[in-house]
Formats: structure tokens, C-alpha cells, sequence
């Protein structure tokens, strides 16, 4: 057990959860933030309080509590960057040995590589796409009997969305109601998915008296949630492979596979929500507007929320009531 792992699990003497670590991250009202985007009243969920930066520490560590509780050798997953600095930090506070898979060409943030580099992972380069790399992260773990990290696996999926679903719990214990829209970036749509069931829980217990209305935002580069919506279609559908395009600021959004789409599309579907793209220019100018009218340092990608709002404003959405926008990453840059 290692000295992070020690320190996890005791503090002042008393035994804790690891899921105190992660979460209860910063929760605000923006009023400076609300007029630029044209909206009654906007709360901002910044999930980049996370150790590592981003909302993907959340899932990290509650599956390394089952790696550790099925004994794993390893574990491993395919990254464009958050996920694998999630679980390699992770899997160094839990003593098991990870293996990151990282497609080539892609363009991981200096900072985010740092950070897996410094965990001691080993870290997996081959040519292909994002996909390409789960199903040999995948298959890598099926040879070598390591445990498998990778997005919509069979256990993993399940857990992923329960952990996400902490996130509606502090946003009701915050405000004590239920907010009328809650934005979502969207890449393989687990986020979006485990928030909606965490509403769905509170308005089965009676905590709140409707649900809100799930808004997924992503990449006009490439998302299959985002194109089946626009498509009004029901059922998920994977983009061509040349359809997307991957650039420094989209990677965590751009994919033609999502993983855990179909739960991502039935929330947007159960919410009576929607999913829009946000421009690269738009997310640039959000994150800017985040870190001078708040002080919030925010990935591009992550500010897509604030960029589909604006460009809705005066469109599809009548902008009266309580707006959460989930800005799901930290820019260290």
C-alpha cells in the first residue's frame, strides 16, 4: 500500500472514503457570465477542483476501488488525455501498476502527459484513432489478465454513471431545487448520462418536483450523440471515421464511436433536452470570458456549455430560469 493510498483512507486517525477526495467541487452563480449568455440565472459546476483537473477523477477512483477489490495485477484504458491522467494518478494512490494507451498523433496537452508520466504509468503509443486504441487497450487486457478501464465495458459503464450521478446530488444540495436546463459537454456521453440518473433519483424521493432538461454540447468536428439528436433519432448512431477531425481543443469531444452514447441520447430523449455543436472560436472565447469574469481557468472544449448557450439565446431555448452549465476541465496552460 503505498503512502498516497495511507493517506487516502486515514485522516486525524479516522478511516475515510476515498470518494471524500473527489467531488463537492466548486458550485457558483455567475451573474457576470449570465448576461453574456442571455439567461435568467447561471450556475457554474466547475469540476476542475479535481485532483488531477477535471470531472474524470470522479470515475478513476471508484474503478480502481474494484480493481483493488478483485485483486487486479494492472489496469489499463486508451486516453486522450483527461482519463488517462485520472486513472494513472489513481491507480498509483490504489498500489496497482497502469497502462496507458495513447493514439499517436493526438495532441495530449504537455500538462496532462506530465501528469501520467509522473505517476510512473507506462504509457502505450500505436497509430489509429481514439477507438483504435480501446480495442487494443482492450485486448491487451484480455491477454495479459489486467483489468479493463476502457469506456462501456460491462461493470465499468455501471459504475462510471454512479459516480457521475454524485454530481446532481451536490448541485441539489447547493441550491435545494431542481435547475430548469443543465449543460453538458458531451465525448462518449457517460457524464451526461450519470447526472440525469441522479435527478432521476432525487424526483423518485421526492426531493424535487420535475426534472431537468439534459442539454448536450460537443465538437461540430464530430460527436454521434450530438448528429443522432439532430437527426431525431432514437437510437445511437456511429459517425464515418472520416467525419471527425481532432484538434488541440476538441479532443475530448470529437469521436465516432461513443462509448456510452445510447445512455447519453435516452437522458436527452427521458428530459425532454436537446444537443447542439459549439464552434472552436466559441469554446476559445468562453474559456477566456471564464478565467477574466470569474477567475475559472476552463478547458476549450469544456466551455462548449457557455458556447451553445449563447448561440441559443435567441433561438431555441426561451432563457428564463435557472441554467447549470458543467465545465468539466481545468486548463493548466
Amino acid at each position: 500500500m503505498t503512502e498516497d493510498y495511507e493517506r487516502l483512507v486515514k485522516r486525524n486517525g479516522r478511516k475515510v472514503k476515498w470518494s471524500e477526495f473527489v467531488g463537492s467541487t466548486t458550485f457558483i452563480e455567475s451573474k457576470n457570465l449570465a448576461r453574456h449568455v442571455g439567461c435568467e440565472r447561471l450556475y457554474l459546476k466547475f469540476e476542475g477542483g479535481n485532483p488531477t483537473g477535471t470531472q474524470k477523477d470522479r470515475i478513476a477512483l471508484a474503478i480502481m476501488d474494484a480493481a483493488k477489490q478483485k485483486n487486479a495485477s494492472a489496469v489499463t484504458t486508451a486516453t486522450c488525455g483527461n482519463f488517462g491522467a485520472a486513472l494513472a494518478w489513481a491507480a498509483r494512490v490504489f498500489d496497482i501498476p497502469a497502462h496507458i494507451f495513447i493514439p499517436e498523433g493526438y495532441h495530449v496537452p504537455k500538462d496532462r502527459m506530465k501528469r501520467i508520466k509522473e505517476t510512473g504509468a507506462q504509457l502505450h503509443f500505436a497509430p489509429g484513432q481514439y477507438e483504435d486504441l480501446v480495442e487494443l487497450s482492450k485486448k491487451t487486457a484480455k491477454e495479459e489478465g489486467w483489468f479493463d478501464a476502457n469506456p462501456g465495458v460491462d461493470g465499468v459503464k455501471e459504475i462510471s454513471i454512479e459516480a457521475y450521478a454524485d454530481i446532481s446530488q451536490e448541485i441539489y444540495r447547493d441550491i435545494r431545487r431542481a435547475p430548469n436546463f443543465v449543460f453538458v459537454p458531451v465525448g462518449n456521453g457517460t457524464t451526461i448520462a450519470g447526472i440525469h440518473m441522479g435527478f432521476k433519483r432525487l424526483y423518485e424521493a421526492g426531493k424535487i418536483q420535475f426534472l431537468p432538461r439534459m442539454v448536450a454540447t460537443s465538437t461540430r468536428r464530430g460527436n454521434p450523440i450530438v448528429k443522432s439528436f439532430k437527426l431525431n433519432s432514437r437510437n445511437i448512431q456511429d459517425l464515418r471515421r472520416d467525419e471527425i477531425k481532432e484538434t488541440k481543443f476538441n479532443e475530448p469531444l470529437t469521436n465516432w464511436h461513443a462509448y456510452d452514447g445510447q445512455e447519453a441520447l435516452d437522458a436527452i430523449y427521458e428530459s425532454k433536452g436537446f444537443a447542439d455543436y459549439a464552434s472552436e472560436s466559441k469554446m476559445v472565447e468562453f474559456s477566456k470570458l471564464l478565467r477574466q469574469e470569474e477567475g475559472l481557468y476552463v478547458l476549450p472544449a469544456a466551455a462548449s456549455t457557455l458556447a451553445v448557450m449563447h448561440d441559443l439565446a435567441d433561438d431555441k431555448v426561451t432563457m428564463k430560469g435557472t441554467f447549470v452549465a458543467i465545465l468539466t476541465g481545468r486548463d493548466f496552460e
